[in-house]
């Protein structure tokens, strides 16, 4: 049976060898089976459409297997998103419907950028607040299929190499390989700039030495590729009516965004 929903034909999730999810027969366990359901909840949005969701097992544990171009992946755009990213429905078709205008660009929600530390003379990392950003972290961001071939298969190694030895930083890379090819900024939507988890584990975020891996990351691919690719923007898409007083007898497309 193909089933087709109303953003995508499904949910494909990579599992490393080192964190395959506890298999009982043809039982997933309990917490995949439970994310799966929340999945479907959002993205199964109208009444005719069903969804197929899969679990893909890897060869080896490695952040590069969220960019490797399934053939599971029948639609154009991906959905890349962890774990810990909680994304209303709504959100998630304003997102969609974003890059659908935009197809050669990542559009999603937490903003970061890059900056010249003057003393060091070297590139930093910053999720700071700012008036202007540089890339869009897929940790919650649409892309377009073709950038996962391009990065699994044309990237040079020697960045994917470096994703590995640090379990860290494929997000940058795919924004400088975007940024590379197209010679424009990433596109941010909603005002949202960061994911709160309540309740989570620790984040490899919050993890002093991830910032640390990541200035290197970045110095290091500005190495690879000769120039920093990375370009700023100021440019922020909300929905049409956001904050919009609108008379007591008519409604927003999306109330909250």
């Amino acid at each position: 049976m193909h089933c087709k929903g109303a953003i995508s034909p499904g949910i494909t999730t990579s599992w490393g060898l080192a964190d395959t999810p506890t298999v009982l027969g043809d039982v997933l366990k309990p917490s995949l089976v439970t994310a799966m359901a929340h999945l479907h909840s959002i993205l199964c949005l109208c009444p005719a459409a069903c969804l197929c969701a899969g679990v893909v097992r890897t060869e080896k544990n490695s952040l590069n297997n969220r960019f490797l171009p399934w053939d599971e992946i029948e639609t154009e755009a991906i959905l890349s998103i962890d774990d810990d990213a909680h994304l209303r429905h709504d959100e998630i078709m304003f997102g969609f419907r974003v890059w659908r205008e935009a197809r050669d660009r990542i559009v999603g929600f937490p903003g970061r950028y890059h900056a010249w530390d003057i003393p060091h003379q070297s590139w930093l990392y910053n999720s700071n607040y700012s008036c202007e950003l540089s890339m869009v972290l897929t940790g919650a961001a649409f892309f377009h299929k073709y950038y996962a071939y391009l990065y699994s298969y044309v990237m040079p190694q020697a960045i994917r190499d470096m994703v590995d030895e640090y379990i860290n930083c494929e997000d940058i890379a795919m924004n400088f390989l975007v940024s590379h090819l197209t010679r424009k900024p990433p596109i941010k939507v909603t005002s949202r700039w960061t994911f709160r988890c309540p309740g989570c584990p620790q984040a490899l975020s919050h993890d002093d030495s991830h910032f640390h891996e990541r200035h290197k990351c970045i110095n290091f691919f500005v190495k690879v590729y000769g120039y920093m690719p990375l370009l700023y923007t100021q440019f922020r898409v909300d929905s049409v009516l956001f904050k919009t007083r609108l008379p007591h007898d008519k409604t927003k497309c999306f109330k909250f965004i």
